[in-house]
């Protein structure tokens, strides 16, 4: 008896299926997964140079926008009437953001508003982005509001990290104190039995 190997719909089902690597990272999701990155170095940059990574999240503004555009590309109507309307409001929800972060650097720099140091213009920055990521994963693309959720998380984490950077200062030399008060006090435990 001869047994013949024939493909179930099942079988062949499973085998066409790609792998869970291609899965994640299909050509579409790269752009969310970079705008993720830079989301996270953006909040790391903020928290060691406030002043400098307003200009940082000033030209992430234009590269968020033209990976909505690409991402959205090929589910807008092929015709020129539809990708132009998806490249206009793309332009337009950013370029608001853009406009308004403008004016948070006019007026913090400029004196008009010396109420927020850099850190906090740092900080009503990343939310603005936040912010505004978040309401274009409301109309566009659902994956832009995790991409929100992560950008929220970097400016808490920042928030966080400068309230408790100075009580980890304390923490650290407080280990070190304990460090050396304990070895002083070994060597001299160990001196003392070692006379007697």
């Amino acid at each position: 008896m001869s047994e013949e190997f024939t493909l179930t719909p099942a079988a062949d089902a499973a085998s066409t299926q790609p792998s869970l690597l291609r899965r994640l990272f299909r050509l579409k999701d790269i752009g969310f997964y970079l705008m993720i990155a830079l989301a996270w170095f953006g909040a790391a940059y903020t928290n060691t140079d406030a002043q400098g990574s307003r200009w940082y999240w000033q030209g992430l503004i234009p590269i968020f926008g033209l990976i909505c555009i690409i991402t959205q590309w090929p589910n807008v109507e092929p015709t020129i009437k539809a990708r132009a309307l998806l490249v206009f409001r793309q332009i337009l929800h950013w370029g608001v953001l853009l406009l308004l972060m403008q004016l948070v650097f006019v007026a913090t720099t400029r004196g008009f508003m010396d109420t927020l140091d850099d850190r906090q213009a740092s900080f009503l920055l990343m939310l603005n982005v936040t912010l505004t990521t978040f309401l274009a994963g409301i109309y566009f693309d659902w994956r832009l509001c995790i991409v929100a959720l992560f950008l929220g998380a970097g400016a808490i984490f920042m928030v966080l990290m400068q309230n408790i950077s100075l009580l980890l200062v304390y923490a650290g030399i407080i280990a070190i104190i304990a460090y050396l008060l304990w070895t002083w006090l070994y060597n001299h435990w160990q001196a003392r039995h070692a006379t007697a």
